[in-house]
């Protein structure tokens, strides 16, 4: 860690409340276009994570003010913010947020991410010291997970590589910080040597239009380029035939799958994403028994013999066939605990949604406090310390176990369960 980047968190330290006062002074100046920023901002990050999945976990580092933390909330991701500052993390929490103090250049991540942010925050940055924060974003980023990004660019500062500033505008402390100013060879040689894809890249800002270098990264998945086009405009179009099961739910699988094979030696990703993409694609004929009609429709599939071999088409279908956590036994391969694994949702919220969203459709004589017994029920069998689901999973992460606790903590009582239900129900607009 760079001294610019310990003296300039120090000045942090001291006026963060400085800065989110001017910062609203400075929108309020000109509220018209600090709104335009705003939603143009939005736009570009909506557009950026278009590719990741509804409850996909995302990271911030360096959330300040905390509005592009709650913005990502709104489009269904899990959102992690952080920052150093404690007037920061303050900041952030009034969004109704929580936020932990974080430093990227000190301390380690303690989980596999779909995706991530730092807003303005790599300008304190020397180039050794965003070389490492990127090595360390690439390792906590699942395949195919995204980061986004931007620094300022030398181009539009006289080609000076760094300066001590304090703004004498809106934006004035009281105190100089120090501004890195990037060479964008530089950064892209960064970024090739990480092992990061630049999926967009663009200018924005100043006289020049070119203050800013604004990036959109990716991890590479190592999935053949024809595979995936094959997969996304010939399989993953089928589950819109299907009602109530979305190509959300897939694309969560996929997401899963590939944040578990990060983590793992020895595994075809082509095997993993093909799998997970087929696993469902049996209930177009029979819900009932659609890991088994998965299993004939992919080992049906000719054009899969362009990407496979026999032996692995036949571990595609295996473990699609495996997935199901009702099944006896373990799977046969590690692919089919991989897909059953990725099969199983891991989120409180969605897990007690889906439960009261089933038991209401296939019970519909029942009245609304015997549906919420009867998905009280089905969470504790599958999801008690020894129940299929908890078994089914075999890949097991904080997110699981803690999910997995709560359930068992929230349904032991029916009565509670029922109050809780009905107020988690109300929030989100099931009563008139």
């Amino acid at each position: 860690m760079s001294r610019e980047n310990e003296e300039t968190l120090k000045v942090y330290d001291e006026y963060a409340k400085v800065y989110l006062e001017t910062a609203v002074i400075h929108d309020k100046n000109d509220p018209e276009k600090a709104k335009k920023k705003r939603e143009y901002l939005q736009k570009f990050l909506k557009e950026s994570f278009r590719p990741l999945a509804p409850r996909d976990k995302i990271f911030e580092i360096g959330s300040g003010d905390g509005k592009n933390a709650k913005f990502l909330t709104t489009l269904d991701f899990r959102v992690s913010a952080s920052d150093v500052v404690e007037d920061f993390i303050k900041a952030v929490e009034k969004q109704g947020l929580k936020c932990r103090k974080f430093n990227v250049l000190k301390d380690e991540f303690d989980k596999t991410y779909d995706g991530g942010l730092a807003w303005r925050v790599f300008v304190h940055f020397k180039e050794e010291d965003l070389k490492a924060a990127l090595g360390k974003i690439y390792k906590t980023l699942r395949l195919g997970g995204i980061f986004v990004f931007n620094v300022l660019n030398t181009v539009d500062h006289n080609n000076k590589e760094g300066a001590w500033v304090d703004y004498d505008n809106d934006y004035h402390l009281g105190a100089e910080r120090y501004f890195n100013y990037y060479k964008e060879e530089n950064v892209d040689k960064i970024l090739a040597e990480t092992g990061f894809e630049i999926a967009e890249k663009k200018y924005e800002g100043g006289d020049s239009g070119k203050r800013w270098i604004v990036y959109v990264v990716k991890k590479p998945t190592g999935i053949k380029r024809e595979l995936e086009e094959y997969i996304e405009n010939e399989v993953l179009p089928k589950y819109s035939e299907l009602s109530g099961h979305t190509n959300a739910h897939i694309a969560q699988v996929i997401s899963r799958a590939l944040s578990i094979t990060t983590k793992l030696d020895n595994v075809d990703v082509n095997i993993v994403y093909t799998a997970a993409a087929c696993h469902d694609l049996g209930r177009l004929i029979d819900d009932e028994t659609h890991n088994v009609e998965s299993a004939k429709m992919i080992m049906a599939d000719k054009k899969l013999k362009d990407f496979f071999t026999e032996e692995e088409i036949k571990l595609i279908a295996e473990a699609a066939e495996d997935h199901r956590a009702s099944l006896e036994g373990d799977p046969r391969s590690i692919y089919g605990k991989i897909i059953s694994t990725a099969d199983r949702d891991v989120d409180f919220d969605e897990m007690i949604r889906r439960s009261y969203d089933y038991a209401r459709l296939i019970h519909p004589e029942f009245n609304d406090n015997q549906v919420i017994e009867e998905a009280r029920f089905h969470l504790r069998d599958k999801y008690k310390p020894d129940g299929y689901g908890v078994k089914k999973v075999y890949f097991k992460d904080e997110d699981s176990t803690k999910c997995f606790e709560r359930i068992e903590e929230v349904t032991r009582d029916p009565i509670e369960y029922r109050k809780f239900v009905k107020e988690f129900n109300k929030k989100r607009g099931i009563y008139e």
